[in-house]
């Protein structure tokens, strides 16, 4: 039975959508906070996945149907017929299916077989410009990455991540990828979030959080060539939500816990067990 170790699964307080982290990813970003990095959690096949969804949305929100499954990780693409019978199966249920993904992998041949599937949207992070500045920090290069965001233009709604990591990813960085996505997005369709580096959360300690003037000088400069550029939260789909968020976790078990950003990562390393 084909498996991906799956840590949590996460349902939004605001509306009824949920997040699938698949763990384990083939780049090791130094700057990654993402606990679903390495192989963590339990191992579940879709039929498995698929049925605890099911099972916590109609507990929490009282209907098994989702407005939108965002599929994340780690890296969701590592196993391409599992995560196009999730696609396919989670169709059952939910109208808006989208892939965050790191894009290495996501060739043409794979996308066009996703959005067959049921895939709506896709969220590419793309990490660097410079390609040796992207082979340090993931450990690959981003050529594959660039000309996989190339491909998907037209094919499916698109969003581009970059996280601001001052004086490594910083505004040079993001105004390159600024004029790339510029000059392929030629009806203003591709959404740009500029992300904030967590200095206190990523794996090595390589930079420092960027300040506010930072940001928001990054952000003029994408706005000089793009329309949709944002600095971005914790969830593209939740950044217009003033109040402060929580989410509900459920774990592999059916165990619902109410979590916000402050305790994300310390429940995270004490709650999923870690698979070596």
């Amino acid at each position: 039975m084909n498996c991906r170790y799956v840590p949590f699964i996460t349902l939004s307080e605001l509306k009824h959508r949920a997040w699938i982290t698949l763990s384990g990813c083939n780049f090791r970003c130094r700057g990654c906070f993402s606990i679903a990095r390495e192989q963590r959690g339990e191992p579940m096949s879709v039929e498995q996945l698929v049925a605890l969804v099911r099972r916590a949305s109609a507990r929490y929100y009282g209907s098994e149907q989702l407005e939108e499954v965002i599929i994340t990780g780690g890296e969701p693409t590592l196993d391409r017929d599992y995560l196009v019978q999730l696609v396919s199966a989670l169709n059952d249920f939910t109208d808006w299916i989208v892939l965050d993904t790191n894009g290495y992998l996501l060739d043409e041949s794979y996308l066009k077989e996703l959005i067959s599937a049921g895939l709506k949207e896709v969220m590419f992070d793309l990490k660097a410009w410079d390609e040796a500045i992207h082979r340090w920090y993931t450990g690959h290069s981003n050529r594959r990455v660039i000309a996989n965001i190339r491909a998907a233009y037209g094919r499916v709604k698109m969003v581009v991540n970059t996280v601001y990591i001052p004086g490594i990813v910083a505004e040079q960085e993001i105004e390159r990828i600024a004029m790339f996505l510029a000059q392929i997005d030629v009806n203003n369709e591709i959404d740009y979030r500029i992300n904030r580096f967590r200095a206190e959360l990523s794996h090595e300690k390589i930079a420092r959080n960027p300040y506010d003037d930072e940001m928001e000088r990054a952000h003029a400069l994408v706005a000089r060539y793009m329309r949709s550029a944002v600095i971005g939260k914790s969830c593209v789909h939740e950044r217009s939500v003033k109040e402060k968020r929580g989410w509900i976790t459920v774990f592999p078990d059916g165990t619902m816990k109410r979590r916000t950003l402050d305790d994300y990562r310390h429940d995270n390393y004490a709650r999923v067990r870690i698979r070596t």
